[in-house]
């Protein structure tokens, strides 16, 4: 587990798949996890991605790396979860701290106190994983990845 969260926590973009009806969209995030593995993002709740959240919180993403120098040197996740708003002051301050973290150009603006009040109605995501296949050939080698469960919160 060790492995899977420190990939998750090095990287900065997170693929979503989100499918609410017959309608199926991606979105691609800017992220940070925790040393848990759950991962928050910031998004306004009238965009696409985050209206179909709303109607189905059930959603699949991913991750990946690779070297350029070295086709067979390559990370990645792909996963499911639940995706929600945050629910308290804890969940968005932790939310705005590991974007900070990974985008400091924006901490003067994306602060706990933007979030409650900003024009475009941004929100701190939460997205709890309940499964996760990481694939990470430098330490699985010849079995490629490793399945993980997670439990429910």
């Amino acid at each position: 587990m060790k492995n899977l969260i420190t990939f998750l926590q090095k990287q900065k973009l997170l693929t979503l798949a989100i499918g609410s009806g017959a309608e199926v969209w991606t979105a691609n995030v800017y992220f940070g996890a925790d040393d848990k593995g759950t991962m928050y993002f910031i998004s306004p709740k009238d965009n696409k991605h985050s209206r179909m959240m709303l109607a189905q919180p059930q959603i699949a993403f991913g991750a990946a790396w690779f070297d350029p120098a070295n086709h067979k040197n390559r990370k990645g996740v792909q996963g499911v979860g639940v995706c929600r708003p945050a629910e308290d002051a804890g969940e968005i301050a932790r939310g705005v701290a590991l974007h900070n973290q990974n985008f400091p150009e924006f901490k003067e603006r994306v602060t706990v106190d933007w979030i409650r009040t900003n024009e475009w109605g941004s929100c701190v995501w939460v997205l709890r994983p309940s499964f996760i296949k990481y694939w990470d050939d430098e330490s699985y080698g010849d079995d490629e990845s490793q399945e993980f469960t997670f439990p429910a919160a």
